[in-house]
């Protein structure tokens, strides 16, 4: 080819290719753009499944809590076995029972009697008697003295229990499987517990029973109401370690309250109360607070049937050991308010971050 004409052909090609980048331009920027709002999309979709994936993690971990909780139940009840049968001397008779009384030397005497629906029996000499709510000694106190006072000098008396039919204790609440059970001997808290499945995921670690004791001044037996703390029970602390129940009693396990926890922290939403909740734990739980978070002035509001009490705290001051934390009950809502300024740094740091990176991708 004649150079001169290679010259002409280049500076008439220059202008086409000129021409070509200017008419892809406008088409690159829009590809980018649709393909930078649908990235936008994808990651927006993807930012919202966090929170289903949470609240399965707290589900599992809360069932890994009952489950070990109930192992430790179990283990500790088989442990209470052995002492419940050693409390079988404080069993209290009760109708449809089955006694055997047995006097020294006096075979006319010895007899096997059911105690009836008004908890008496009849034994020949003394006729009726009432044994309902009395141990095997009571009862051989009580006919050693009526014999003796009568008919013979320094009567042995022996009393023992065939036949367990009055006992029945009843487990109810959050417990897999309520019931009343029909026991034939005395048996510890734990043990119940255990024979009723254990705890389920809705349980709290607390729970009451319903139970009769002697008024020591009186004599008689009184009704009897106690909140147990199942976790010191688990721990051997507590007053109630080795309680005993018997027929009539109940156990009622609560579910866990809840607490609600708002505002700038990172995970809102309803918490059960499983034990001891206070202000830094519910925060922990909600994932901790933002970096907006007003943290020298958390609000507690108290729902309450007359009126609603609205409660500060501090929380750098509980971090610091400076005052105590606040307990929460039953229903609490604990409200993290923002720092306006905080809040409107973050604001504008994430929106020139956008800017940048999407002037990035143009």
């Amino acid at each position: 080819m004649d150079p001169d004409h290679a010259k002409t052909h280049r500076r008439r090609a220059a202008p086409v290719r000129r021409s070509v980048a200017t008419v892809r331009g406008p088409k690159h920027r829009i590809v980018t753009t649709v393909a930078g709002l649908l990235t936008v999309a994808i990651l927006g979709g993807c930012a919202s499944a966090p929170p289903a994936s949470t609240a399965q993690r707290e589900s599992t971990q809360r069932q890994e809590e009952t489950e070990l909780l109930n192992m430790e139940l179990a283990v500790a009840a088989s442990r209470q076995s052995a002492d419940t049968l050693a409390a079988t001397s404080e069993y209290r008779i009760g109708p449809g029972d089955v006694l055997e009384i047995a006097v020294f030397q006096v075979e006319e005497l010895n007899l096997t009697e059911r105690v009836n629906g008004r908890g008496t029996i009849i034994v020949p000499l003394l006729g009726e008697l009432e044994v309902a709510q009395k141990t095997s000694a009571e009862i051989e106190q009580m006919l050693a003295q009526r014999l003796g006072d009568k008919y013979l000098h320094d009567p042995q008396v022996g009393v023992f229990v065939a036949e367990y039919h009055s006992q029945k204790i009843t487990v109810m609440g959050a417990v897999n499987e309520p019931a009343v059970h029909v026991v034939q001997r005395p048996r510890s808290v734990l043990e119940l517990l255990s024979m009723s499945g254990g705890l389920n995921e809705k349980a709290g670690y607390r729970m009451y029973i319903q139970t009769s004791s002697k008024n020591p001044e009186t004599g008689n037996i009184e009704p009897q109401r106690l909140m147990v703390d199942i976790k010191q029970v688990l721990e051997n602390t507590g007053p109630l370690l080795h309680m005993i129940l018997h027929g009539g009693d109940s156990i009622y396990v609560p579910k866990a309250g809840v607490v609600f926890v708002e505002g700038a922290v990172h995970k809102p939403g309803a918490y059960p109360m499983q034990g001891e909740i206070d202000v830094l734990k519910a925060i922990a739980m909600a994932g901790g607070t933002n970096f907006d978070a007003k943290e020298g002035s958390i609000q507690v509001l108290r729902p309450d049937a007359k009126d609603n009490q609205v409660l500060e705290i501090d929380l750098k001051a509980v971090r610091d050991n400076k005052v105590e934390d606040l307990t929460l009950t039953n229903g609490d809502i604990v409200v993290v308010r923002s720092n306006a300024f905080k809040k409107g740094v973050y604001g504008f740091w994430r929106g020139m971050s956008g800017i940048f990176s999407f002037g990035y991708g143009l």
